[in-house]
Formats: structure tokens, C-alpha cells, sequence
């Protein structure tokens, strides 16, 4: 099959289900089946139907898989897939090669050369997985065997000092990424960390800190419901099934903006579209505000304002306050409408080289409303930013005030990049969080407040505290909160209105966790609090976010890094640092992985992984549906699904520490004090701590061991011990009640396994919400925020945070935050936006004009040093993007025949006139350099119309872009973007700076 008949192929299939008898006509040169062709028409219609997800992008299509015995016959589109109704992208039609691909690693290897580097030859030799368990567990062993497990008089391990360190993977299901977040957790390390990191992190601090979840507010199939839509990514190619749900929009009516520094895809299906610097996006917004607020005051949704969010409050607390409106009364609407003030559309014009017509026509029409509700659709050119936490923060409120939130249709819906990167981030395979986005013990100070809160309360206690205590978390019969105080006025009275009650919501979580995990954490014997030792198994404080983790690499305080189905040398901005870290003597490097990618050229040990076919288990897509995937086949060789890897790792290491008395906290504890037990006590029943009893889960041992037991743990709705029922029973509080026996016994309580199309009512049919399809979290709430929709469990904005020490915007307010007190610091300089707690513009560290530079300072984590380009050295601004036909770092694409003949090679896109100044023709090779690498990288020109110089502050501004999937492995390969992206990092969400950074570009 040629190009040409491949491409035939995908657009066919494209427009609708396709049955393997037509795609079987496409094969060139065939007017009638072969002899082969014949053969697998006939095992396609004997064969076997396994529904799966595709493993991709976000967007959570459904796959088609059929086998005969273990033999792999064809994946297609599922046909009764709401997202997708059978029809597939050109990645998810090339799944049959990633699953049948001779390039798989298919057995365990070890390096036999000493030496690392790029253009090492590891020299690997074939080992067992005993073998590898057994090297892998003894090098973990020599790095924690002087570990300290105390610290005083307390037994806990410092989680980011920990000298083992996790990576990935959002591609792996739930339960895997669960169980890599309780192994990492139980070797007592913080330092854990995946490609969310690197995508969306900015989306989780900037959407949790206004709306109470860091997620995608509506689901993919809602676009249909959209009169308007504002997209600031480009869908059509990095979410392509998912773009077909705003063309059945355009079909009734809607109307579709896109911004973006270049024309694209989704662009040219757009009624209005508009180019803007890379990097300005929070001056975009900020000047849609305000054009609302100055301009078009009609067009706010007052009522929306007044009711649902702190516009009428003051930053103090007080409030609300009749007249909110007016500038007398300090209200946090007017400290919005103040600091929206100097954005004008020709300060927008002068930021961000938008024409002041263009952006008018933009937001007059985007607020009209006739257009409501309006959708905006954001995805890696806003997130990856220094200020992205800021540039999100202000499309919030601008949806705010508008009114499109909590409405099909509306919302703040971020594309999400990898097939699981929501799932994996709510497993919080991060540095800063232990699960269901709940932070991990920060100090002693937290865990002597835990061990209060499961010492209070108990039959007898009042109504109003039960109330209270079940609100957030607390449990009539067992845990309690610690701020037991049923309101503001009750706690000033007991002159205890400082203190912050949020610290609470952590609580339920430990203590669930303490159940699965087999593991204590609390003071011992947990009667005096403020006084006896903090015995606590989980690792404590924060660790390495992903580019600080490298840096800890090389500054050989990681010894030991387990990188799974993620590739750093890639993926990881400035991957020259990376690749340093990787190279280091003191580093010890295990890679799970389908294929020998350029992280994996620097492995240690190389393990074989398995695709998404050939396990079980559930996947959680872009907007929140957590769907299963079934097995349809065996993996090939010695490959082992990543269930059975991470069970038999564990137990290898865990055999090994402890014989040279490496153990958990708690366990050390009992060691050094004669006679004590540690055990939890639970209703009538005592539990006693031990890890081996829960793992992988203490389900397995009365369910055997699958997928299903491990999600039985992870989501289930009601686990009674001791005659009680815990105050939290799922280990991660957003996936609660989707494991519920009653509702679906057949299908073993899983709900994500359901596959009924049918609506449950009216509003479901009407709204296109699919509630009996699978399950949304949290509680199936298809659209966040919606007090309006039916059979959903949670419909209100839930800000846990106090908006000031004495006062509480609890989710019982159903306040949206537009000031938000977590994102609040009085000691910074008035121009950053954390003095003011909310949104201002702040140029890119590199910016390509000083004036701008100068009255718009950058914001970003200087704690760690980063080698900074000027303009005059790189005078142009360079900004990356995604190809459809390929897949982030590439190694799920650029082994595969059918995307690399697609898209072969690595270019950058440039504008005629930038062409024409520098003397290059499209095709020549240039070398584009930045201050990372200042020999640069070498690529192929693509000058084209798509990209159009800007005028920036009165100056002419050159822009170029380029992909990043490239790599030195694999069947297609070229120079990495990230070579010469700039790893500067948000100070709120530490995610690095690759969209935007200056560079020099000169004819090779």
C-alpha cells in the first residue's frame, strides 16, 4: 500500500464506520481479494469483537479490536462509540502497526557498555525478568541504605531528599498509574513526576483556584450544544475526531474563532481567525474582560456574577454586598475591573500584534449573545507558558462573566494531549500530590492535625458538626474535622477564626489510604498529639517537579530513576540538560517501554512494555469519562502487562530492603521500642499496618488478581470495617461511586464498563450527555458546575480555599473564586500577578522587545538557573506545535510506516518576508539556534503564508514554528525541538516554557 492508497484509506474512513471488506478493496492494485486478502476477510468474520480506547490523543475514541485465537485480524472505529461513531484519526488507524510492529521490545535486556551517551551503542544483553527484578531492587537498595527514616524524635521519610525517583506514564490505564504512585509512595519518595507535568499542570492550579477542579469543564460530545467557540489551539489536528463535534456545531449554526500565531487547520474551518504573538495570551483575555466590563456592560451576566461567584465579596472575606457595582465599595468586581483597565484594545494590539479591528470583531462577537453559550477550547499554546497559570485564570473569568459556565455548551474545556493524561493526573503521579489532587503530609505540623481529626468526634456529637464533618469529608462514627466550628461567627467566638479548615479535605484521603496501603500515619499512640512521636509511612513534603528533578540528577542526589512509557530526552524542554542527567555515572536508569526510544538508549535496563490492547483496565479521556479497555490478545515475546511488572517489582524490592532492615517508618518504630504493635483501629475491627497485606490491593486476595480488583479499591462507594464505614472508601475521592455491585452486578460494579448508548432521560437525549455510557467524575457529572443537570451528584463550584484567614468560600456557597487566595502573595512587586491575586499579562522570559520586557516584567521560578537569550542575539520568537500524524515525542509514530511516510521529517515554518530577509528558499536547510544551543539544530524550511510577520510595540517581529515529535530513534529522525527550547517554569505550576522562546535562524 502506497501513500496515496493510505491516505485514500483514512479519509474514507473518516467520514463514517467502515467495514473491513471495503478497506480491503483500497489496496492498490487489486480489482479482486488475493489469496491473503481472501484469508482475512474470512478470519475478520469469524473473528472475535474487543472494544477498547484508542491510545493516542485525549479525546477517548472507541477501537474495534478483532483477533482469532492470538492472532491480531484488524482494529477499527467502534461503530456505537459516542465520541467517534466508528469513524477514526490517521494516528488511530495506524493502531494495527503499533500493536503488530517488529521494532517492539519484546524481552528484558541489560547495558553492557559502561559508557552513555547519544551515540553509545548500549551493547544489550538479553536477561530474564527475575534477573532484571533482582538488579533493579539491589540498586534501590544501595540508594536508600542511608535514607534517614527519622527525624528526631520522628519516624517519616523527606520525600524530595529520597534518592529514588519515578517517571510515567499517561498512557498507561488507572490502575497501573495507581499502583506506580503507591509504589513510589511506599519506597518513601515525592520525587514522582509524568508528562502532565509538561502539558497541563498550569490548567490544574489556574481552573482548581477559580472553579474547585482542575479539569475540562464539559466533555467532547457537548460541542455540539456550543453557539460560539473560542479556540486557542488547533483541534483539527491534535484532537481530529473530537473537531467533528464543532463541525456538527457549524451545522447548526455555530460560529468558530481561532487564535493562534499561525494559520492552521482548525483555522481554516473558522468564520473569524486572528494571529497573535506566541506567549501574550493573558493580555488577550484580559482585554476581552474588559472590553465586556467598559465596552459592552449588557452583555455581563449579572445575576451569574452576584450569585455564583466572590465578585460581590471584598479580598477580606466580607461580603456579600448590595452595592458590589460601585467603585466605592471595594469590592473584588471592581478590583477586577481595575486591574483590567489598561488592556484596551490598542494595548493589546501593541502586546500581542493583533489588529484592533480583529480583536473587536473577536470578542463582540464571541460576547454576543445571540452566541451564547460560548466555548472556549485551549490546549499546549496556552498552558505552556510562565505566566499560563495567569492566561487561564483570565479565560475563566471572562467565562465568568459572560455566564458559560455550568451550561452545556459553555465551559472552559482544556484539550488534554495523551489518551490518559487526565487519568494519570488524577492518580497524581506528581511531586506535589498524593491522590485525587489531595497534597501529601507538608510537615509534622499536618500529620499532628490528622491524628486530631481521627481521634474526634463519635456517637453523641451534635448535628451541626455531623453535618459539617460529613461536608468535608468527616464521618459520624469515625474521623472527624479539626475545625469543628459549624460557622464563621461560632469560630470567631472561640477566637479561633485564623485558623484555616481546608487543611482538612486532605484528611479523608490519608485515611483512606492508610486502609488500602497497609501503611500508618499519625502520632503513636495517637493520644497526644501535640506531644508523642509523628510516626507517618507516607513520604512527606513536596518533591522535584519534572525539570528540577533533572537538575537533581545531575547534581547526583537521584540515584536510581524508573522511567515508564515517557521520554524525557525528547519531550523534556532543554533536553540538553536532560540528556546530561541521563548520562551521569550515578544515575541508574530503568525504561518500560514498546520500542527502544532515545530515553531508552541511556537505560540501564531496558523492559519490554505491552500495548493497550493486550491488557485490561480504565482509561479516564479529556473530559473525564472513565471508559475500560478489554484485552483482545496476548503480548508478543516475554512482554508483561504493566499490572504483573509493577506487582512483581514491588515484591522484589520489598524482599530486598527488607533483609537489610530497610522498612517503612512505622515498622523501624516497632524495631526501636519493644512490645509496640502499630495497628489502626477501625469500629470493632483492628487493622493491622502492613503493606504486604494490600498489594497490590487487598482485593486480590479475595478477587483475584486483575485490573477489576485493583479499581475495586480506587473507586469504590462504600467500604465497611469494623461495622463502620470508612469516612472515605475509594483511594482517590473523584472516581467515588463508580465501583457500585448494585447498580451493575453483571459488569462486576465496574462502571466504566458500561457501553449503553441509551440517554436516561429527556435532558440526557436533549444534551448528548451519555450518562449511561461508562462514568464521569466526579459522582457522573457530565457538565462540571451545572446545578441544572439531573442525576448528577455534585452540580456546584468548589473552592476549598479560605478566601482570608477569618472567613471561608466553601463549596456550601457555590462561589466561583475570581480573587484567589492561594494565588495571593502581598510581598511581590505590583506587577506580578500574585500581588494582586488575579490575572495581569507578563512577558515571556525571552521577549523580543525591551520596552515591553520592561513595563510587563516576566514571572517565573528563578530559583533555578536558566541560560537566557536577548533580542539582539535572537531576534526572532519561536514557537512549537503537534502534527496529526504524529504523537508527542514521537515514539508511538516514528516507528510506524504508515505516519512516517505521512509526515517524514522534521521542518520549521517561516513567513516569505523572514525568508526573503535571510536569503532562504522553501527546502533549503537552515539552522535555527537559541541560547540552549547556540550551534543550533539543522532542519528543512517550510516558508509558507501560514505564518505572517507582527508588529510588536511599532517594530516588526518575526515569528517561526516548528514540531517537536523528532528524536535520534526510531524509522523517521531529526533534531528534537527541545534541544533549544528554554526551561524556564511557571512559578505556581512549574511547567516549562517550550511554547515560546527566542531564536536566531540563518541559511545552512
Amino acid at each position: 500500500m502506497d501513500r496515496r492508497d493510505f491516505l485514500k484509506l483514512a479519509g474514507a474512513a473518516s467520514a463514517g464506520s467502515l467495514i473491513l471488506g471495503d478497506m480491503l478493496k483500497l489496496v492498490k492494485g487489486q480489482t479482486k481479494p488475493s489469496e491473503a486478502t481472501s484469508q482475512k476477510w474470512e478470519n475478520y468474520t469469524v473473528g472475535e469483537r474487543t472494544p477498547s480506547i484508542c491510545p493516542y490523543c485525549a479525546g477517548g475514541c472507541g477501537l474495534m479490536v478483532t483477533t482469532l485465537g492470538d492472532q491480531l485480524v484488524e482494529i477499527e472505529g467502534d461503530p456505537i462509540h459516542p465520541i467517534n461513531g466508528g469513524a477514526l484519526c490517521s494516528k488511530a488507524a495506524a493502531v494495527f502497526q503499533l500493536v503488530t510492529s517488529d521494532r517492539r521490545l519484546t524481552y528484558p535486556m541489560k547495558r553492557t557498555n559502561p559508557n552513555k551517551g547519544k551515540d553509545e551503542d548500549p551493547m544489550w544483553e538479553r536477561i530474564t525478568w527475575e534477573e532484571a527484578y533482582e538488579i533493579i531492587a539491589n540498586k534501590v537498595k544501595d540508594a536508600l541504605t542511608d535514607f534517614p527514616y527519622k527525624q528526631g524524635d520522628d519516624y517519616y521519610y523527606k520525600g524530595k531528599d529520597n534518592p529514588v525517583a519515578w517517571l510515567g506514564s499517561s498512557y498507561w490505564n488507572n490502575e497501573e498509574c495507581y499502583l506506580g504512585k503507591k509504589l513510589i509512595s511506599l519506597l518513601g519518595s515525592t520525587n514522582v513526576e509524568h508528562q502532565a507535568r509538561k502539558c497541563h499542570a498550569s490548567t490544574v492550579v489556574a481552573l482548581a483556584n477559580t472553579f474547585g477542579f482542575g479539569a475540562m469543564t464539559n466533555h467532547i460530545v457537548d460541542a455540539k450544544n456550543s453557539k460560539c467557540f473560542l479556540i486557542v489551539s488547533n483541534p483539527a489536528e491534535s484532537h481530529t475526531m473530537e473537531f467533528k463535534w464543532v463541525q456538527k456545531a457549524i451545522e447548526n449554526g455555530a460560529k468558530v474563532i481561532v487564535l493562534d500565531p499561525r494559520f492552521n487547520r482548525s483555522g481554516s474551518k473558522a468564520h473569524i481567525f486572528a494571529r497573535f504573538r506566541s506567549g501574550t495570551e493573558a493580555a488577550l483575555f484580559l482585554g476581552m474582560i474588559r472590553y465586556v466590563l467598559y465596552e459592552k456592560p449588557e452583555r455581563v451576566d449579572w445575576d451569574f456574577l452576584e450569585n455564583r461567584t466572590s465578585a460581590p465579596y471584598r479580598t477580606d472575606g466580607t461580603g456579600p454586598y448590595s452595592d458590589w457595582k460601585e467603585e466605592a465599595s471595594d469590592s473584588i468586581f471592581i478590583k477586577l475591573k481595575n486591574i483590567v483597565a489598561p488592556y484596551t484594545p490598542e494595548e493589546v494590539e501593541r502586546i500581542a500584534g493583533i489588529p484592533q479591528a480583529k480583536f473587536i470583531e473577536v470578542i463582540d462577537t464571541f460576547s454576543d449573545p445571540v452566541n451564547n453559550p460560548g466555548n472556549i477550547y485551549y490546549s499546549m499554546g496556552t498552558t505552556q507558558h510562565t505566566n499560563a497559570v495567569q492566561a487561564i485564570r483570565a479565560q475563566a473569568i471572562l467565562q465568568l462573566i459572560l455566564g458559560n459556565m455550568g451550561v452545556p455548551g459553555g465551559g472552559i474545556n482544556a484539550l488534554r494531549g495523551i489518551s490518559n493524561v487526565q487519568g494519570s493526573t488524577d492518580a497524581n503521579l506528581l511531586s506535589h500530590l498524593i491522590m485525587g489532587y489531595r497534597g501529601p503530609p507538608r510537615d509534622v505540623g499536618e500529620i499532628r492535625r490528622y491524628q486530631k481529626w481521627k481521634n474526634g468526634g463519635g456517637p453523641g456529637t451534635s448535628a451541626d458538626l455531623d453535618a459539617d464533618a460529613k461536608k468535608r469529608g468527616g464521618n459520624t462514627s469515625v474521623g472527624r474535622v479539626t475545625y469543628p466550628w459549624a460557622s464563621i461567627g461560632d469560630a470567631e467566638t472561640a477566637g479561633k477564626a485564623t485558623e484555616f479548615r481546608y487543611d482538612d479535605r486532605h484528611f479523608p484521603t490519608w485515611n483512606a489510604l492508610e486502609y488500602h496501603w497497609g501503611v500508618y500515619v499519625g502520632t503513636w499512640p495517637g493520644v497526644d498529639p501535640d506531644n508523642e512521636p509523628v510516626v507517618c509511612d507516607l513520604p512527606v513534603g513536596f518533591g522535584n517537579p519534572i525539570v528540577q528533578l533533572f537538575r537533581a540528577i545531575n547534581d547526583g542526589k537521584i540515584k536510581v530513576l524508573i522511567c515508564n512509557g515517557e521520554n524525557p530526552a525528547v519531550s523534556v524542554a532543554n533536553a540538553n540538560l536532560v540528556r546530561e542527567a541521563l548520562s551521569k555515572d550515578s544515575l541508574f536508569l530503568v525504561v518500560n517501554e514498546l520500542f527502544e526510544t532515545e530515553t531508552a538508549v541511556y537505560a540501564d535496563i531496558l523492559l519490554p512494555g505491552t500495548t493497550q490492547v493486550e491488557r485490561d483496565g480504565s482509561i479516564t479521556n479529556t473530559g473525564r469519562w472513565i471508559q475500560w479497555r478489554w484485552k483482545a490478545k496476548n503480548p508478543p515475546g516475554e512482554c508483561k502487562p504493566e499490572l504483573t511488572y509493577l506487582t512483581e517489582l514491588y515484591w522484589k524490592i520489598r524482599e530486598v530492603l527488607k533483609s537489610v532492615g530497610i522498612k517503612l517508618p512505622s515498622e523501624k518504630y516497632e524495631e526501636e521500642h519493644a512490645g509496640v504493635d502499630i495497628k489502626k483501629t477501625i469500629g470493632t475491627a483492628d487493622v493491622q499496618n502492613n503493606p504486604e497485606l494490600c498489594w497490590p490491593s487487598r482485593f486480590v486476595y479475595t478477587d483475584g488478581f486483575s485490573a477489576e480488583a485493583i479499581y475495586k479499591e480506587y473507586g469504590a462507594k462504600s467500604i465497611i470495617v469494623g461495622g463502620v464505614e470508612l469516612p472515605q472508601s475509594a483511594a482517590n475521592v473523584l472516581y467515588k461511586n463508580s465501583y457500585d455491585p448494585t447498580m451493575e452486578p453483571e459488569l462486576n460494579g465496574i462502571l466504566p464498563k458500561r457501553r449503553d448508548p441509551t440517554p436516561v432521560d429527556l435532558e440526557d437525549a436533549k444534551y448528548g450527555y451519555f450518562k449511561n455510557w461508562a462514568f464521569s467524575w466526579m459522582l457522573n457529572q457530565r457538565v462540571l458546575y451545572n446545578d441544572k443537570e439531573s442525576n448528577a451528584g455534585l452540580k456546584t463550584f468548589l473552592v476549598w480555599f479560605a478566601t482570608a484567614p477569618n472567613a471561608w468560600l466553601g463549596h456550601t456557597l457555590d462561589k466561583a473564586a475570581l480573587w484567589s487566595k492561594p494565588l495571593h502573595d502581598p510581598s511581590k512587586p505590583a506587577t506580578n500577578p500574585l500581588s494582586q491575586a488575579m490575572p495581569l499579562h507578563n512577558e515571556p522570559l525571552e521577549s523580543p522587545d525591551s520596552d515591553l520586557a520592561t513595563q510587563y516584567p516576566t514571572m517565573w521560578d528563578n530559583r533555578y538557573p536558566v541560560t537566557v537569550g536577548t533580542s539582539t542575539d535572537y531576534p526572532y520568537v519561536l514557537t512549537t506545535f503537534r502534527l496529526a500524524e504524529h504523537m508527542q515525542a514521537g515514539a508511538m509514530t516514528r516507528n510506524l510506516p504508515w505516519l512516517v511516510e505521512a509526515h517524514p521529517s522534521m521542518f520549521v515554518e517561516m513567513s516569505k518576508e523572514l525568508a526573503g530577509e535571510i536569503g532562504v528558499n522553501d527546502g533549503d536547510d537552515v539552522v535555527v539556534k537559541t541560547a540552549r544551543k547556540p550551534e543550533g539544530i539543522v532542519v528543512k524550511a517550510l516558508v509558507t503564508d501560514r505564518i505572517q510577520p507582527f508588529t510588536i510595540n511599532g517594530k516588526t517581529v518575526h515569528e517561526v514554528a516548528m514540531p517537536w515529535h523528532w528524536g535520534f530513534k526510531g524509522l523517521s529522525t531529526g533534531p528534537s525541538a527541545n534541544e533549544i527550547t528554554i526551561d524556564s517554569v511557571d512559578v505556581s505550576a512549574n511547567i516549562p516554557e517550550v511554547k515560546v522562546c527566542l531564536c536566531k535562524v540563518e541559511k545552512a
